[in-house]
């Protein structure tokens, strides 16, 4: 009955975006990249077709192998919202197969509109970061298909990140940074990691919208079983000097804990500018 009932939910409030990416032409990203390196291929989102392969991959990532419990709507599986007609598409794309491999979904302060909030603004209270002059630029939906997960298609994406991030002329760079469940056990490893590390923020109020908070009994039965490093866009993005929000939001529709993080470009290590040009 639950699965019927999420199911349901699911599909129902996915119609008004489907029935819009229908009347989709072709896209004009508001920073064009394309970059080949190797067997790949860097770029921005600039047909139909890529933006629908873009939003199949992150719903086989997010709901079929991340989630519980699983959901497989009777249309084609898309991960979709309001959001995904605002925002450039970052892809890694293997040029044997012509198939989207990774993703970013990319919004910068230049590009949104004044009455749509960013999608982090949904879980975090952000306003003292927000009211910053400094362009930022939200990444989100970061998802990379189980059978590149290697350090090329890695590297590569933040790659054509570090290169649209120049091109926006960002300051910051920010957005959710997601612990999923089957990474709930080490929780506490997680955590003790970026203390370690001195990555939490503090410059900024960080808060949590209220449909996104949790009760920590959720989590008591969670126990490090095996240690295991931080996520690992997650660690990149500390190891490049990102903090994170000392509150988590969970995410129910994910089904994940959501940390806000917030990476300044002006204490970039020069290391990760290097990696662009490389």
């Amino acid at each position: 009955m639950k699965q019927t009932w999420v199911l349901a939910s699911y599909s129902i409030s996915k119609i008004p975006q489907i029935l819009k990416l229908s009347t989709v032409q072709d896209i004009k990203p508001a920073i064009h990249l394309e970059k080949d390196v190797s067997h790949y291929t860097i770029k921005t989102v600039t047909t139909k077709q890529e933006l629908r392969d873009v939003l199949e991959l992150r719903f086989n990532v997010f709901f079929r192998e991340f989630s519980k419990p699983k959901i497989d709507p009777p249309f084609r599986a898309l991960d979709i919202d309001s959001h995904d007609f605002l925002c450039d598409h970052l892809i890694i794309k293997d040029k044997k197969n012509n198939k989207v491999v990774a993703c970013y979904r990319l919004l910068s302060s230049n590009n949104k509109p004044e009455n749509k909030p960013f999608y982090s603004e949904s879980e975090f209270i952000m306003n003292d970061f927000l009211n910053l002059s400094d362009i930022k630029l939200e990444l989100g939906r970061a998802c990379v298909h189980p059978e590149y997960r290697k350090g090329t298609v890695i590297l590569l994406l933040w790659r054509g990140l570090i290169e649209y991030a120049q091109k926006s002329n960002t300051r910051y760079l920010f957005g959710c940074s997601s612990i999923n469940r089957s990474q709930f056990a080490n929780l506490p490893l997680i955590l003790s990691e970026i203390e370690e590390q001195n990555a939490y923020i503090k410059e900024w109020h960080i808060g949590i919208q209220s449909a996104y908070r949790y009760d920590l009994e959720m989590l008591n039965s969670y126990l490090v079983k095996q240690p295991k490093p931080i996520h690992s866009l997650m660690g990149i993005y500390i190891n490049a000097g990102a903090k994170v929000s000392q509150q988590m939001a969970y995410d129910r529709e994910m089904n994940c804990l959501d940390l806000l993080t917030i990476l300044d470009m002006n204490i970039l290590p020069a290391v990760y500018k290097k990696n662009m040009n490389s």
